[in-house]
């Protein structure tokens, strides 16, 4: 089987994306229903007009933040539980079932607890943010660092490395490298999601805040024009860590 390039596959993905606007455009039109079914061009210049009062941009900024800081708690969280569980059969048992429970509970059932015992402030939505994120770094950095390179782990010794925290940093985790990023790729998409939950029912603001706002007054055009950027920051994210991924998995 003949193998495609990059830039058939891109080609391929743009025509597919023109094709799904095109019928969606005339299937908004054929049935002429702004409130159940915007065109593309009426979201557009809804999304025009979130753009050019600031308004877009207020809220993107107040997102991305949030969104920042949840990520790295749940990394900076995930990996060293990951690394405890990978290394402790012990930690393994007792930790393992209720991060199976967490990663299987829907983030937003959570939500009126959070809201009990941290609060509508910042706090609360980073909170929000790691419960969402923290499960699939921590899964993929257990997954990872399970496997012992012993070769490399003896190569290591040899040269005078010495200690378990030496050997993790400067041989474990770079051979697991390609998996954590598999996990933190995974971890973006529930994070945006995390985020988008936490805008919208611990404080109106940022893109949460504006799906909720114009939701609220049924302006579906100014819903699709939130939604979008949203996606597109999920997209962009999950892209460069994906690139990430393979330059390591490849190199």
């Amino acid at each position: 089987m003949k193998t495609r390039s990059s830039r058939e596959i891109r080609r391929d993905q743009i025509v597919g994306v023109l094709v799904f606007l095109t019928v969606w455009e005339i299937t908004a039109r054929f049935l002429d229903n702004k409130l159940v079914l915007p065109s593309v061009s009426q979201i557009m210049a809804a999304f025009w007009d979130l753009l050019i009062s600031g308004e877009l941009i207020l809220a993107l900024s107040e997102s991305i933040w949030l969104l920042i800081v949840g990520l790295f708690i749940s990394t900076v969280i995930g990996f060293i539980l990951g690394a405890l569980v990978a290394r402790s059969r012990t930690a393994y048992w007792m930790l393992n079932p209720y991060f199976s429970a967490l990663f299987a509970t829907p983030t937003i059932a959570l939500v009126p607890l959070v809201l009990v015992w941290f609060g509508f402030g910042f706090p609360g939505r980073v909170i929000v943010v790691v419960l969402a994120a923290v499960v699939p770094i921590m899964f993929s950095v257990a997954s990872g660092l399970r496997d012992d390179p012993k070769d490399l782990v003896d190569v290591a010794r040899s040269f005078g490395v010495k200690g378990e925290l030496a050997l993790l940093f400067r041989v474990r985790v770079r051979s697991a490298l390609p998996v954590l990023l598999a996990g933190l790729r995974l971890a973006a998409g529930r994070g945006v999601v995390g985020m988008a939950v936490a805008e919208t029912y611990l404080r109106l603001g940022g893109i949460g805040g504006l799906i909720k706002s114009y939701g609220s007054l049924f302006q579906t055009d100014y819903v699709f024009a939130s939604i979008l950027p949203l996606s597109l920051l999920g997209i962009t994210i999950v892209s460069l860590i994906g690139r990430l991924e393979r330059r390591f998995h490849w190199s």
